[in-house]
């Protein structure tokens, strides 16, 4: 059970909701309601769901007609009790005559992968939590895996901090033969892009298969453990070299 004191601290910045994420990701109302045009139910994951505020008010709109996840990495963060506890301060948990189930939330961390089968979800979205994921390039892979077809990503993904020191500003950073490639050219190159947003800008993608083929993580960094006013965890990566060519090498060994 979370003590009270920590639930009141931690309140704001695990439980933003709607309005929250029309700032970050933009849009995620109407893109649910683009897809209730020619479907029945919509299921919806939100990684970092913290409180689960956004869940609620997406509940308190559809009812029934979505079918709403979210995942923290620890039970700390936010679980079925706190978010009973806090649709009841938000007056959100009785809504209408057949209220839907309340959203339900999964605990582990996102590296290690998402504990859902391929093709579940029409949308996922995460609005404060990328800057925490460790093996983001591996995050986003398994968001495209449990992604329907058709379905879309928005994850509120800085590609550039502008707060920390410029060696640790990027919190992904891929290597091309000794060059930097920068984060957003790479998923430009798979289909994806960062679009604007109210507040910045957020990575938008759908399915794809070769995502993050062909890089390989080189070293993870935790800034916290650099300075304590700093956040997040670097990913560096670089390009995979390709193989030597079976004919070149034999030739190699002859010469």
């Amino acid at each position: 059970m979370l003590r009270d004191a920590h639930f009141r601290a931690k309140r704001d910045h695990r439980g933003r909701g709607v309005r929250d994420l029309d700032r970050t990701v933009g849009g995620v109302v109407a893109d649910i309601d683009a897809r209730l045009d020619h479907q029945d139910v919509v299921r919806v994951l939100e990684l970092g769901c913290g409180y689960g505020t956004a869940l609620l008010e997406l509940r308190a709109r559809y009812g029934r007609r979505v079918a709403l996840y979210g995942q923290n990495r620890l039970r700390n963060d936010g679980d079925a009790d706190v978010l009973l506890r806090n649709a009841r301060e938000r007056n959100l948990l009785d809504v209408g005559t057949d209220p839907a189930p309340l959203p339900s939330i999964v605990h582990g961390d996102v590296a290690a992968g998402l504990p859902f089968p391929d093709a579940t979800f029409d949308l996922v979205y995460s609005q404060v939590a990328w800057l925490y994921f460790g093996n983001k390039v591996g995050v986003v892979r398994d968001v495209m895996r449990v992604l329907r077809d058709g379905g879309v990503a928005k994850i509120d993904a800085d590609d550039v901090r502008t707060d920390l020191p410029a060696e640790y500003a990027r919190l992904v950073e891929i290597w091309e033969n000794g060059t930097l490639l920068p984060f957003r050219d790479y998923v430009r190159r798979h289909g994806a892009a960062f679009e604007p947003a109210p507040d910045g800008e957020y990575l938008r993608f759908g399915k794809r298969q070769s995502f993050g083929d062909e890089l390989e993580p080189i070293v993870e960094i935790d800034l916290a453990d650099l300075h304590a006013d700093w956040d997040g965890i670097k990913c560096v990566y670089r390009l995979k070299q390709p193989a030597p060519d079976a004919s070149s090498a034999k030739n190699d060994r002859n010469t």
